[in-house]
């Protein structure tokens, strides 16, 4: 049964690698599983998640950074900017500086 199956494969094997075409398909795609299982060993894919949810938060704390330094430059008080922005007065201090 095993002698079968091997030659079975085998026969499989010769037929794909006479065809061009489908032994380059074949070739590709067994790069792209190496690649994916290389990438997912290396930790890339749960880092480049982490990556860009850190970058989005950043760049929505800068965001509120802008605004807040906009709103200092108007004539609303204090006590306006904090209801408005949710920043604390210690938060606001240091962006004036």
């Amino acid at each position: 049964m095993e002698d079968e199956n091997i030659n079975k494969a085998k026969n499989v094997l010769e037929e794909i690698s006479q065809d061009e075409r489908e032994r380059r398909l074949t070739e590709l795609r067994e790069k792209y599983r190496m690649d994916q299982h290389a990438i997912m060993l290396a930790g890339y894919d749960k880092g480049l998640r982490d990556g860009i949810e850190q970058g989005i938060e950043k760049g929505i704390e800068q965001n509120r950074k802008d605004i807040l330094e906009k709103l200092l430059k108007t004539n609303l008080s204090i006590e306006e900017i904090i209801a408005i922005t949710g920043f604390t007065e210690e938060e606001i201090e240091k962006i004036k500086k």
